[in-house]
C-alpha cells in the first residue's frame, strides 16, 4: 500500500526503532516539518548523497531508501533552528515526489524485512552478539544497560539496526545496511563491519606498544606526543613537532641569571617533561619560567654621575625647588665617591601640581636611568605589591616586579605615586607590604609571592610622592626621607608660566610658530583671579583655554601674532572666579577672626566666628570639626575663663550665656590645633564686644596657660593669607626659622608678628 508524507534530506543515517533528536534549519525543511505537524506528525527522512551540500537537489541529491518517523516533540530555538525529538518507525522506499507550494511531498512504500527464525539465523545472531561484545570490550565502552538491551532483542534485524546505530562506522556503510533487503546479507555485513572495527582497535594497541618500546626511560614522559607521532607515521603524514621542554632548557642555559635562580628554573623545566604539552599546568609552568627569564637579574644601566650635567637638567626643567635639587646633587656626589651606595628612598610631599612627578622624571634623566611609575592611589590588595601565589588561577607578579621586567634594568628610578592614598581591607595591607620594598636592610632579598625567589631591589632608586604626610602609616614613613615641596608664590607661578607653561601650551595647541605675548600683569591676574591652587596645574589649563581661543581666532581671521593684556582677559576667560576669596571689608568685626589653615592643596584663610546667646554656659562648635579642633575650642574657653578678670569679663557670663563657635564651609572637614589663637580671639571679642581687625590673620596653638606653640606649613599659610588679600600675619615665635626661609618676594609683601604669649603678644594687636 502506497502512502504520502512530507520529507526532508538529512546528513545522518537513522535506523528503525531508534529515538533520537535532529536539528532542522533549512527553510524548505522547516516548511516540510510544519506540514507534517499539521497533518499526522509523520515525516520521512532520506540521507543526502553529498553531506557537504547545504541545498541538495531533489530528487537526484538524495538516497531512495529512508525511514518514516513519528514526531514526538519540536522546539524552536532562539537562532531559528528547530530541535525535533522523533521516533523512527519503518523503512520506506521513495516512489514519486510531488512539489507543493513551499515543501516536497513524496509517495512511499513500506519495506518489511523477512526473517526465517531458523537455527541458521539464531547462530548468526549469537555470533553478532559475541562480536559486538568483543567490540565494546576493545573500545572500553562497555555499557551494562546496552549489553542487557541487545541480549533481550529477539528480532535479528532489530539487533542489526541497534548495533549499527551504536557503532562508529561511516555513513556509506550505514546506508548500505539500511538498503540491504536480505536479512542474511545484512547479518554478514554487520559481522564484517564489527570485525574490521576490532582490527582497527587492535592496530591502535600495536601502535601504542610500538611507541612504548621505542622510548627510553627519559622519553617515557613524552608518551602522548610519541603516540601522535606514530599515528601520523601510520597515516603517511609528518609526525615531527617542536620539543618545548628542550627549548626552555636551552633558554635557561643561555640566560644571564644567578646560579641559584638557574637551579630553580631547571627544576621547573624538569616538571614540563612529566606534563602533556596541551595541559593547563604545562602553560602555567612555562609562563612562570618565561617571566623569571625576562627579569633583569644582572642587567643594570650605567649611571652618569656628572653633577654639573645633572644641575643643568634640573635647572632647565624646574623653577625654584632648591631643597629638592640640593638633595639630588648630594646623592650624586655621594654615589660618585661610594659606588656601592644602596637604594635611596625619597618622598616628595606637597600639594597637587607642584611638580613632584616631573622632578622624579628629571632625576632619572640626570642619572641616565630608566624610569617607571607605579600609581598606588586606591590600592587595597597586598598582592598588587607582593604578587599572587601560583596556586591561584590567573596568578601574576606584583607591580614592582612587573615594572622591573618592563624597564629591563635592576637599577631604574621607580616612582611610587600617591603613597598616601593606599587603603586596606580583607585582602591585606599594601602599606605594610611596601615596608619590605623600601627598607634598605630588607629589600636586598625582596620575595615576590609569584616568583618565590629573592630579588635584589637595593639598586633601585625609589621616589615616593604624597599630598598629606599624615596619611602615611608611621612604620612606612620611617623608611622615607621626606622632602617638602611647598606651594608656589604668585611670582614663582608667573616665572614658571613664562619659562615652561606658555611655550608648552602653544605647542600642544598647534601655535608653535604663532607669536603670543602675555604680559606680567595679565599673568598675575590669571593667577590671582582665575586660579586658586598651590601648584600650577589649573594655571596650565587656563593657559590652554586662552590658546584654544587664539587658535580658533587665527584660523578665522588669518592672524599670526597677538598680545593678551590684563584688560581683555575676560574675552578669553569670562568673569574672574576667585575675587570673593579676598577680604574686602577691612573694618573691624565682633567675633570674626581670620585664621590660617594648611590643606592638601595649599594654604588658605580660615574664618572663625563666635557669638554669645542667653543660656547655661554651654560651648557649641559647628563646621565639621575634628576631635583635635574641638579640644582646641575647649582649651581656648578654659584659658579665656582663667584670664576673664584681666579682660573685665564678669564670671557670671560663663554661666548665663552660650558661646557658639562656627567655621564656615561646613561641608569641608577641618582639624588641627593651629586655630587656637584665632578661637581665643573670637571668644574674647564675642564676650567683650570688641571688634577684631580684619586686615590681620593669625595661626598658632594655644595652651591652657596662654603659651603660643609653633605650627607647620608656614609658607603655605602665608601664601594663603596673601591670596586672601591679608598682608599682616601673627605667627608663633617658634616659627621664626621657618619665616627666615620664606622667599624674598613674600617677605616684601607681608608683615609678620611673632607671639610667645597670647596676652602679651596677640591681644592688643588684633582687638580694636
Amino acid at each position: 500500500m502506497n502512502n504520502k508524507a512530507a520529507f526532508i534530506p538529512i546528513k545522518e543515517v537513522i535506523f528503525p526503532g531508534v529515538i533520537t533528536t535532529i536539528f532542522v534549519g533549512r527553510d524548505q525543511s522547516i516548511k516540510s516539518l510544519e506540514a507534517a505537524l499539521l497533518k499526522d506528525n509523520k515525516l520521512m527522512l532520506f540521507l543526502q548523497r553529498d553531506i557537504e551540500e547545504d541545498n541538495p537537489s531533489i530528487p537526484s541529491g538524495i538516497e531512495r531508501m529512508g525511514v518514516l518517523v513519528n514526531i514526538i516533540q519540536s522546539t524552536k530555538l532562539p537562532d531559528g533552528i528547530v530541535r525535533v525529538l522523533l521516533e523512527s518507525e519503518k523503512r520506506v522506499k521513495l516512489l514519486d515526489i510531488t512539489e507543493q507550494k513551499d515543501f516536497y511531498e513524496a509517495e512511499y512504500e513500506e519495506v518489511e524485512l523477512r526473517e526465517n527464525n531458523d537455527s541458521e539465523e539464531e547462530a548468526i545472531k549469537r555470533k553478532i552478539l559475541e562480536k559486538f561484545e568483543e567490540y565494546l570490550r576493545s573500545s572500553n565502552k562497555i555499557s551494562p544497560e546496552l549489553v542487557l538491551s541487545i541480549r533481550s532483542i529477539r528480532s535479528i534485524n532489530k539487533l542489526i539496526d541497534l548495533i549499527a546505530s551504536n557503532t562508529n562506522i561511516n555513513i556509506e556503510q550505514k546506508q548500505e545496511l539500511l538498503e540491504t533487503g536480505s536479512t542474511q546479507e545484512r547479518a554478514y555485513k554487520i559481522l564484517g563491519i564489527l570485525e574490521e572495527e576490532i582490527q582497527v582497535m587492535d592496530l591502535e594497541k600495536r601502535i601504542d606498544s610500538k611507541v612504548k618500546d621505542q622510548m627510553t626511560s627519559l622519553q617515557r614522559n613524552y608518551y602522548l606526543k610519541e603516540k601522535i607521532k606514530a599515528i601520523k607515521e601510520e597515516l603517511g603524514e609528518d609526525g615531527s613537532f617542536v620539543d618545548e621542554a628542550d627549548e626552555v632548557r636551552e633558554a635557561i642555559e643561555k640566560a644571564r641569571i644567578p646560579d641559584n635562580i638557574r637551579e630553580k628554573l631547571e627544576n621547573e623545566a624538569s616538571k614540563l617533561l612529566k606534563m602533556p604539552p596541551y595541559s593547563s599546568e604545562f602553560s602555567v609552568v612555562r609562563n612562570y619560567i618565561d617571566t623569571v627569564l625576562e627579569l633583569p637579574w644582572l642587567k643594570s644601566t650605567k649611571d652618569i654621575l656628572d653633577i654639573k650635567r645633572a644641575e643643568k637638567i634640573l635647572e632647565e626643567q624646574h623653577y625654584g625647588l632648591k631643597e629638592v635639587k640640593e638633595r639630588i646633587l648630594e646623592f650624586l656626589a655621594v654615589k660618585q665617591l661610594n659606588k656601592n651606595l644602596g637604594g635611596t628612598v625619597l618622598c616628595l610631599v606637597g600639594p597637587p601640581g607642584v611638580g613632584k612627578t616631573s622632578i622624579a622624571k628629571s632625576i632619572a634623566e640626570s642619572l641616565k636611568r630608566r624610569f617607571a611609575r607605579i600609581s598606588l592611589g586606591g590600592i587595597k590588595d597586598e598582592a598588587e605589591i607582593r604578587g599572587h601565589r601560583r596556586t591561584y588561577v590567573g596568578a601574576m607578579p606584583g607591580r614592582i616586579i612587573k615594572e622591573l621586567k618592563y624597564v629591563d634594568s635592576n637599577n631604574p628610578v621607580i616612582l611610587l605615586d600617591e603613597i598616601d592614598k593606599m587603603a586596606q581591607d580583607f585582602r591585606g595591607d599594601p602599606a605594610s607590604a611596601l615596608l619590605e620594598v623600601l627598607d634598605p636592610e630588607q629589600n636586598r632579598e625582596f620575595l615576590d609571592h609569584y616568583l618565590n625567589l629573592p630579588f635584589d631591589l637595593s639598586k633601585v632608586f625609589f621616589i615616593a610622592t604624597a599630598n598629606d604626610i599624615s596619611q602615611i602609616p608611621c612604620a612606612l614613613r620611617d623608611r622615607l626621607e621626606i622632602i617638602n615641596l611647598s606651594s608656589y608664590t604668585d611670582i614663582e607661578k608667573m616665572n614658571i608660566a613664562k619659562l615652561y607653561l606658555i611655550e608648552k601650551s602653544k605647542i600642544e595647541n598647534g601655535l608653535k610658530k604663532f607669536k603670543v605675548r602675555i604680559g606680567n600683569k595679565a599673568l598675575l591676574k590669571i593667577i590671582n583671579e582665575y586660579t586658586s591652587e598651590a601648584g600650577v596645574r589649573n594655571l596650565k589649563r587656563t593657559l590652554d583655554k586662552i590658546f584654544r581661543k587664539i587658535a580658533k581666532k587665527s584660523i578665522k581671521k588669518k592672524i599670526s601674532k597677538i598680545e593678551v593684556r590684563d584688560k581683555i582677559l575676560e574675552k578669553y576667560l569670562g568673569k574672574p572666579k576667585y575675587l570673593d576669596d579676598k577680604v574686602h571689608n577691612k573694618e573691624g568685626k565682633v567675633g570674626v577672626v581670620n585664621g590660617l589653615a594648611w590643606t592638601a592643596v595649599g594654604g588658605k584663610a580660615l574664618v572663625v566666628q563666635a557669638v554669645t546667646a542667653p543660656g547655661k554656659g554651654k560651648l557649641i562648635t559647628t563646621g565639621t570639626l575634628g576631635e583635635v579642633m574641638k579640644e582646641s575650642a575647649l582649651v581656648a574657653l578654659s584659658f579665656v575663663e582663667s584670664i576673664s578678670p584681666k579682660l573685665n569679663i564678669s564670671s557670671s557670663k560663663f554661666n548665663k550665656e552660650h558661646i557658639h563657635i562656627h567655621f564656615p564651609a561646613g561641608a569641608t572637614p577641618k582639624d588641627g590645633p593651629s586655630a587656637g589663637i584665632a578661637i581665643v580671639t573670637a571668644i574674647i571679642s564675642a564676650l567683650t564686644k570688641r571688634e577684631v581687625r580684619q586686615s590681620v590673620a593669625m595661626t598658632g596653638e594655644v595652651t591652657i596657660t596662654g603659651e603660643v606653640l609653633p605650627i607647620g606649613g608656614v609658607k603655605e599659610k602665608i601664601i594663603g593669607a596673601l591670596r586672601a588679600g591679608i598682608k599682616e600675619v601673627i605667627l608663633p615665635v617658634g616659627n621664626k626659622a621657618d619665616a627666615d626661609y620664606l622667599p624674598k618676594e613674600i617677605k616684601k609683601e607681608v608683615k609678620i608678628h611673632f607671639a610667645e604669649y597670647y596676652i602679651k603678644d596677640v591681644l592688643d594687636k588684633v582687638l580694636m
